[in-house]
């Protein structure tokens, strides 16, 4: 069978540069509508509480079982789902993402609505996954990371904008009417889908085992390994952000709220830059943002006491976490080129079990006597695990074929022209690995 992961043949080429960015822009559409899905009920849970007459930590376990789900569930659904061609199986599964939703605003009990919440779980990683396999099928692999960046971009979207949306609706007109927008996207996505989406050849079924024989190489679990440690070290500190920069920086809720939106913006042009470094320096880029997340972070400790520096420090640390999820993912990809589907959709669960992991750590630190500015730097140990491990890695993979120099000051280059508006001559990708 054909690899998900296969090339357009030489016969069928790549859509016209509109065509591809019509579809790309579909695919990222379809992640910020899932994104948003799972990350507005934060905001709504007050809205929830008030209504179901339940405590917040009750309507909490909305949050907790929606990432068990994901993160357990995930690869499975996905292992089951690898017999449909990826574009269908798209279709499907924003089907059921939709069916999701509509039950969760018609839902007449809690049950019924942790029920919904529960389907619409089932479909978060495999929808990420089929909707970054079918956006690398649409570009050359020299745009590999821009690819992934481009599909990447909807969470950071769903953060930034989808959430604060769906809470201000919800605040406005209750929380069903949030549902319902959502179920409304979901309908605009999968119709846009079957309209504009429209990959150069095929991406044909696979066997289950095809793929998870592609997993089963050491260079995925140093991946996997990389991307649950980091991330467990950014949530150790960021899941308790909102009151250290209240009680520690003496910043008031409102200005909170907009420094969490600086964040944001931080991560949408971290995110573009991350889709140029990995289509230029992968492991390069990777190790030079791991160990900027650290040297951030333990600054974090000394800056989060004096406001300015604070506010510059949450700007930093959302370009930097956004840089690194398109190359963490690329690095996956290039890990498993045989299983892109499953490895996506894995990887989305590693991040997810960082996250938990990140937010277990932070909270039992503060019970056992730490104080809110002690959690940046427990957060920059475990990035410079993780920039280790990434260490390790880029040395076993580096090649003895010429290619740019992965310098700092090459790294600089890059960056200097990104912010310019323009690129280095492209480089072409060789070892899948590299």
């Amino acid at each position: 069978m054909t690899s998900s992961a296969a090339p357009p043949a030489t016969g069928a080429p790549y859509p016209s540069a509109r065509l591809r960015g019509v579809a790309l822009a579909v695919l990222t559409a379809c992640v910020f509508v899932v994104g948003t899905a799972e990350w507005v009920m934060v905001g709504l849970l007050p809205r929830l509480s008030a209504s179901w007459h339940r405590t917040l930590p009750a309507v909490g376990s909305l949050v907790t079982w929606y990432a068990l789900v994901v993160t357990l569930a995930g690869p499975l659904v996905t292992a089951g789902v690898l017999r449909l061609a990826r574009r269908r199986a798209l279709l499907v599964l924003l089907g059921v993402f939709t069916t999701g939703n509509l039950a969760a605003a018609l839902s007449d009990t809690f049950n019924a609505l942790v029920a919904a919440r529960m389907l619409t779980a089932l479909t978060h990683s495999t929808t990420f996954a089929a909707a970054m396999v079918i956006a690398i099928a649409l570009v050359p692999a020299a745009r590999r990371g821009r690819a992934v960046a481009a599909v990447t971009a909807g969470w950071n979207l769903a953060t930034v904008l989808g959430a604060p949306l769906g809470t201000w609706i919800g605040d406005h007109y209750g929380w069903r009417a949030t549902f319902w927008t959502i179920t409304a996207l979901a309908v605009l996505v999968l119709c846009a889908v079957a309209a504009l989406v429209h990959p150069p050849i095929p991406l044909q079924a696979t066997h289950p085992g095809e793929e998870v024989r592609g997993l089963l190489r050491p260079p995925v679990a140093i991946v996997l390994a990389i991307i649950v440690i980091a991330q467990a070290g950014l949530f150790t500190a960021y899941t308790y952000v909102a009151p250290l920069l209240q009680k520690v920086s003496g910043f008031t809720p409102s200005a909170v709220t907009t420094l969490l939106a600086l964040f944001g913006l931080g991560a949408v042009g971290g995110n573009i830059l991350g889709g140029h470094l990995a289509d230029r320096f992968p492991w390069a880029g990777v190790c030079t943002l791991l160990v900027g997340l650290t040297g951030v972070l333990a600054a974090f400790s000394l800056t989060s006491r004096i406001r300015w520096a604070a506010a510059v420090t949450v700007l930093i640390l959302g370009v930097i976490t956004a840089a690194l999820i398109p190359l963490l993912q690329d690095r996956a990809l290039a890990a498993a080129p045989t299983a892109a589907t499953l490895v996506t959709a894995i990887s989305a669960s590693a991040f997810n079990l960082g996250v938990a992991s990140g937010s277990q750590l932070g909270g039992h630190a503060l019970t056992t006597g730490l104080t809110l500015p002690d959690l940046p730097w427990i957060g920059a140990l475990l990035a410079g695990a993780a920039a280790l491990i990434a260490a390790a890695a880029a040395r076993r993979h580096r090649t003895p074929v010429p290619r740019p120099p992965c310098s700092a000051r090459a790294i600089g280059a890059e960056l200097v022209c990104w912010f310019r508006g323009r690129s280095h001559a492209p480089v072409p990708r060789r070892d899948p690995d590299e």
